[in-house]
């Protein structure tokens, strides 16, 4: 008895193991799962149709001093199925969020919700619903 117990407790300890941890550090952005590490932004954006609109939105937000540069594609990465865009924050560096956010408005789309993960261990939305 005592050797099946200790077989089942094993079995049980392995199975937890093996199961993924709660995704406090994804979320799901028009059905792709997208995980947002401690020095990333993502960007919920709508209206990105072709990869010049990723280009460009990639030119503008680069710009910006707060961007780790040696990350995606100078910095930014942009999935137009997807719509969203990740900037890569420099070790250290203060974000400025609303700066990025002007950036993508003034290019001609609409920032539905902007996700952080300031510790690595959950995430902050600040949601703006659509520009009228």
């Amino acid at each position: 008895m005592k050797q099946i117990l200790s077989s089942l407790i094993a079995v049980w300890i392995f199975c937890a193991a093996s199961q993924p941890a709660s995704a406090q550090d994804s979320v799901n952005l028009n059905g792709k799962d997208v995980k947002i590490g401690q020095n990333e932004i993502v960007f919920q954006v709508k209206g990105l149709v072709c990869s010049f609109c990723s280009y460009g939105l990639q030119k503008g937000l680069s710009k910006l001093e707060f961007v780790d540069k040696k990350q995606f594609t100078k910095g930014v990465f942009t999935d137009i199925d997807h719509q969203y865009t990740v900037v890569a924050i420099k070790d250290g560096a203060p974000a400025d969020i609303e700066s990025a956010r002007k950036i993508i408005i003034d290019s001609g789309y609409e920032v539905l919700n902007v996700f952080t993960n300031p510790t690595g261990k959950s995430l902050e939305k600040t949601s703006f619903g659509e520009v009228k």
